[in-house]
């Protein structure tokens, strides 16, 4: 597929008079309302994207609803909802503006990596995670080595994953307008809450940092992408796996969380399959563009942490592991769909089949399938959810399969057939139904539901009613008409 899209790109570029560097990024397969909605959808005040949008008609009877999680945990999402910008989302908005060239549009999609590497957004005068002013430890032995102090360039922590697009710290809740509630945490003054230095969207940073850098190189974007690395590798476990985030990461636990963590180790003690593949892309692009060989060393312990999580058995990726009693075992409570399709995005069909015997790709694809497929009455296959499950849809994780159903096509084609046949009939099938949660906003306007249904998801938050548009379904769907797989530079 990449050698197509390369093609594609010079065909573009013999026939314009565009400057080259700007040419280069030029792709234009997909539908422009998409690309207007994710322009329009940002903050008047910060210019930053929110990762979410509904429409004005539909806001009560959406924000009413979240109200059944009860009011402070129903306050807390509308404010994400209504303001929030998930720096993943951020991160696949800046791919998508990246993609669509021209000076502008990189300079709006740089605009994120700028105030990233400022360390503030409005008032939120502190972004970065690290050590001593907020307390984030990520070497116990040297907690100094990462710092919160956002003067400290270079030696500064992750960013946290969820960010108030207007830069805003006190907060007013979009239902009826309050402003205090009580119980609220710290202060019954509604303010921003959500403080978790995730690896894995800080992964996408750099995702998007080292794709708008191979277009137009910014030393900013390097620096910043550099810096974040630096913190992942001082998480990389024994197991080859980068933790989830972390000390001083918190997370209320139920009782039987309790026996083995603590309030402010479980995310430290975590490791997510899904954040580790997302690094693995990472460190491969800075590989590729520096050369640097602590990079490759990252990459090679990520390696190994992929085959401890393996499932040889049934052909799937378990969703992580958890340090419990001096060791790291697997967790194998939940399903991961997106781990799967990730993983063959990412990994690549020809190195699955390298590690774990020929098929293997298009194995991890049947398992996806079989846990989480959503079918009409004809068998065809409607779209994909979340875990086991086959009664509601996820558009970004739908659109993360056919990306991954795209690498299987290319690399079956010659060497099976028949699986290279049915990796496409459920790419068709798949974006023909994806039109059912399409939405005109306007006449120039479009965007993606975020899912089918509203609904707990077992990762710990919830999709949304299908009033709720989504960045990263929008921006996921944009990948998959323009055949662009994230995961890997041009």
């Amino acid at each position: 597929m990449r050698k197509i899209f390369s093609l594609f790109i010079c065909v573009c570029l013999a026939a314009s008079n565009i400057p080259s560097v700007w040419a280069q990024t030029s792709i234009t397969s997909f539908d422009p309302h998409l690309l207007n909605w994710l322009k329009f959808n940002v903050s008047p005040i910060t210019r930053l994207p929110y990762s979410f949008y509904i429409p004005e008609k539909d806001k009560i009877q959406v924000y009413r609803h979240m109200e059944s999680s009860g009011a402070l945990k129903g306050s807390i999402e509308r404010t994400i909802t209504h303001e929030g910008m998930d720096i993943y989302d951020g991160a696949l908005y800046q791919i998508v503006l990246g993609m669509a060239g021209g000076e502008k549009n990189f300079n709006q999609a740089s605009l994120m990596d700028h105030y990233y590497w400022q360390g503030s957004v409005g008032d939120t005068w502190n972004i970065r995670a690290g050590f001593p002013i907020n307390t984030f430890i990520y070497n116990p032995k040297d907690p100094e080595s990462v710092s919160s102090d956002v003067s400290q360039l270079g030696k500064r922590g992750f960013i946290f994953r969820i960010l108030d697009a207007d830069g805003k710290y006190l907060v007013t809740d979009p239902l009826d307008g309050k402003k205090s509630l009580a119980g609220f945490p710290d202060s019954d003054r509604l303010h921003w809450v959500d403080w978790k230095p995730v690896a894995g969207e800080n992964a996408w940073v750099v995702i998007a940092a080292m794709q708008l850098y191979a277009r137009h190189a910014d030393s900013v974007e390097l620096q910043l992408s550099k810096e974040l690395a630096r913190a992942a590798m001082m998480l990389q476990s024994e197991s080859g796996g980068i933790r989830m985030a972390p000390l001083g990461t918190h997370r209320t636990l139920n009782k039987e969380e309790n026996k083995n963590f603590s309030e402010t180790d479980w995310w430290y003690k975590h490791i997510s399959t899904e954040n580790n593949i997302s690094w693995y892309a990472a460190f491969r692009m800075l590989y590729q563009i520096t050369k640097d060989p602590q990079y490759k060393k990252a990459m090679d312990a990520i390696e190994r942490y992929f085959r401890f999580v393996w499932n040889e058995k049934q052909g799937f990726f378990y969703q992580g592991a958890s340090f419990i009693n001096g060791q790291w075992v697997i967790n194998s409570e939940n399903f991961a769909l997106d781990v799967q399709t990730w993983g063959i995005a990412c990994i690549g069909p020809r190195n699955l089949d390298a590690w774990f015997g020929d098929g293997t790709a298009w194995r991890i694809w049947q398992a996806g399938r079989e846990h989480s497929g959503v079918f009409d009455q004809q068998g065809e296959l409607l779209g994909v959810g979340y875990t086991d499950e086959h009664d509601r849809i996820s558009v970004e994780w739908s659109a993360g399969a056919m990306v991954a159903l795209n690498e299987l096509v290319e690399y079956y084609n010659i060497k099976n057939s028949d699986w290279a046949s049915q990796a496409q009939a459920d790419k068709f099938s798949m974006r023909k139904s994806m039109e059912s949660l399409h939405h005109n906003i306007s006449q120039s306007l479009a965007a993606y539901s975020y899912s089918s249904r509203r609904g707990t998801i077992p990762f710990g938050w919830n999709s949304h009613d299908p009033k709720v548009l989504s960045l990263a379904s929008t921006g996921w769907m944009i990948f998959v008409d323009a055949g662009f797989n994230p995961f890997w530079l041009l």
